[in-house]
C-alpha cells in the first residue's frame, strides 16, 4: 500500500496519524507495514502522520534491526534508551505538527474485531497518557494496507479458483467410478485425490482437504487422516471443502470452496430441503451486497452476515448455523480483511474494492435421519463461494454456483 493512500484515509477520517507499535513481534500488522522480518527485542513505534513524513522511535541499541525497513516508510529514526525518554520522545513525535486528537492503533473496542487487536491495554493507556489523544481502531487501515489486492493477486486467485474447482471435479469423478464399480472407498482416499491434484498444480495449502461423510460433516472442521476416517458407500452424503493458492509469488492468493454430493441417483428430499435453505441464505447475502453497492450505499461485514442468518433462522435452523457466514481471503486462507460476521465477532468494517472473502453458510444436524431410513446418521451441508468486491459491484469468482446437491450415481 502506498503512503499517500494511508494519508488520504487518515485525512478523510479526521485522524492525526497511525501509530504502529511492536514488541518482540507481537504486532504482525506493524511488522508487515514496516517491511520487517524480525522486530528486535525492544519496543518501537512508527508514526505515520496525516501529512508529512513518517518517523520512527527505536531503542538506541537496535538501529541495525531497522536498516531494511520499507523504503516508502523510511523516515527519521529517533532513538531512546530508558522508559522515561521513550514516553517523552513519543509525545514529541506524535505532537510534532501540533496536538494530536485522534490516533489510529491496532486496537478494537471491546475486542469486537480480534483480528486487528494487537496493542496491549497498558501500551494503549501509556500512549493516551503521554499524548492526550483518543485512540481509535485502525481496522479499516489494516484492510487498506494488507487486504486490498492488486491486479496480479486477483489474477492469482482466479487461477487458484479454477484449480480448486477442477480438484473438486476430480474427487467427484473418483467417487462416481468407485460407486459405479460397486467398490467402497473412504474419506481419506478422496482427500488424497484432491491432494494429488493440488500438488500436481504446485498449490500450497496448510493441511488436507475436508472430506466428510454423513454425521462427520456436522462438524464443520472435521478432516480425515490416514488413521482416522470413515467409509463412503451408496446412500451416503459427502461434503468436500478444499482450498489452496499458487506458489509463483509470496503474494499469490487463496481460493476456498465447499460442495456437497450424494452417493446415489435420487437425492433424499430432506437433504434437498436443507441444501435449499443454505443456498437461499448464500444467495440472499450476495444479492444484498449487490443491491446496496448499486445504490452507492456502504456495505458492512456484520450486516451481510445478518441477512444470510435471517434466512436460515426463518427456516427454523438458526441454532444449527453456528459459525460466521464468511471470512477474509488473500495471501492466507483467513486474512486480515473484513469477515462476514456478526456471530463470532462484530465485524463492522466496510467492504472495499479489491477485497476478497467467502460466503459459506451451513446447517449441521448430527442426529438427522436424512433419508427416512430410521438411521440417525447425521447431516452437514455447506455451500462456499468466493466473492470479489470491484468498482462495479460484487463478482462471484468460483462459478459455476452449486444450485443443487450433486447426485453421483446415474438413474435407472
Amino acid at each position: 500500500m502506498k503512503l499517500n493512500d494511508i494519508q488520504a484515509y487518515l485525512t478523510a477520517n479526521q485522524l492525526d496519524g497511525w501509530l504502529l507499535y511492536d514488541f518482540r513481534g507481537t504486532n504482525p500488522v506493524a511488522l508487515h507495514l514496516a517491511g520487517l522480518q524480525s522486530s528486535g527485542s525492544r519496543r518501537w513505534f512508527l508514526w505515520i502522520p496525516a501529512r508529512g513524513t513518517p518517523c520512527w522511535l527505536i531503542h538506541v541499541i537496535e538501529a541495525s534491526t531497522f536498516r531494511q525497513v520499507s523504503p516508502a516508510l523510511m523516515g527519521e529514526m529517533k532513538r531512546y534508551a530508558g522508559w522515561r525518554e521513550l514516553e517523552e520522545k513519543l509525545a514529541a513525535l506524535v505532537g510534532a505538527q501540533g496536538p494530536a486528537r485522534r490516533i489510529a492503533m491496532e486496537y478494537s473496542p471491546h475486542n469486537a474485531i480480534p483480528y486487528v487487536s494487537w496493542v496491549d491495554a497498558g501500551t494503549k493507556e501509556m500512549v493516551e497518557h503521554v499524548t492526550g489523544a483518543e485512540i481509535v481502531s485502525s481496522a479499516d487501515l489494516v484492510q487498506l494496507a494488507q487486504a486490498v489486492l492488486d491486479a496480479d493477486q486477483i489474477a492469482s486467485h482466479r487461477r487458484a479458483a479454477a484449480i480448486c474447482l477442477d480438484a473438486k471435479e476430480a474427487a467427484f469423478a473418483f467417487l462416481r467410478a468407485r460407486l459405479a464399480a460397486g467398490e467402497s472407498t473412504t474419506e481419506y482416499a478422496v482427500q488424497q485425490v484432491i491432494t494429488r491434484h493440488l500438488d500436481e498444480h504446485k498449490m500450497e495449502y496448510d493441511h488436507g482437504a475436508i472430506v466428510s461423510v454423513n454425521g462427520n460433516a456436522a462438524d464443520p472442521h472435521y478432516s480425515p487422516t490416514g488413521d482416522r476416517h470413515a467409509p463412503i458407500g451408496p446412500g451416503d452424503m459427502v461434503l468436500i471443502d478444499l482450498w489452496g493458492r499458487e506458489t509463483r509469488s509470496p503474494l499469490d492468493c487463496f481460493a476456498d470452496i465447499t460442495w456437497t454430493a450424494y452417493c446415489g441417483a435420487e437425492v433424499p428430499a430432506f437433504a434437498r430441503q436443507i441444501f435449499s435453505v443454505v443456498a437461499s441464505g448464500r444467495d440472499a447475502a450476495v444479492h444484498a451486497i449487490q443491491q446496496q453497492m448499486a445504490a452507492n450505499q456502504p456495505v458492512y461485514g456484520y450486516a451481510v452476515d445478518d441477512v444470510c442468518r435471517a434466512v436460515i433462522d426463518a427456516a427454523g435452523y438458526g441454532a444449527a448455523f453456528f459459525h460466521r457466514t464468511g471470512h477474509s481471503l488473500g495471501v492466507r486462507g483467513h486474512f486480515n480483511g473484513v469477515n462476514i460476521d456478526n456471530l463470532e465477532t462484530q465485524d463492522r468494517r466496510r467492504l472495499l474494492p479489491q477485497l476478497l472473502f467467502t460466503i459459506e453458510p451451513g446447517i449441521y444436524l448430527p442426529d438427522a435421519d436424512f433419508d427416512g431410513s430410521g438411521r440417525a446418521r447425521g447431516l452437514g451441508i455447506r455451500s462456499e463461494i468466493n466473492c470479489l468486491v470491484t468498482e462495479q459491484g460484487l463478482e462471484v469468482t468460483t462459478l459455476p454456483l452449486q444450485t443443487e446437491i450433486v447426485a453421483l450415481m446415474g438413474r435407472g
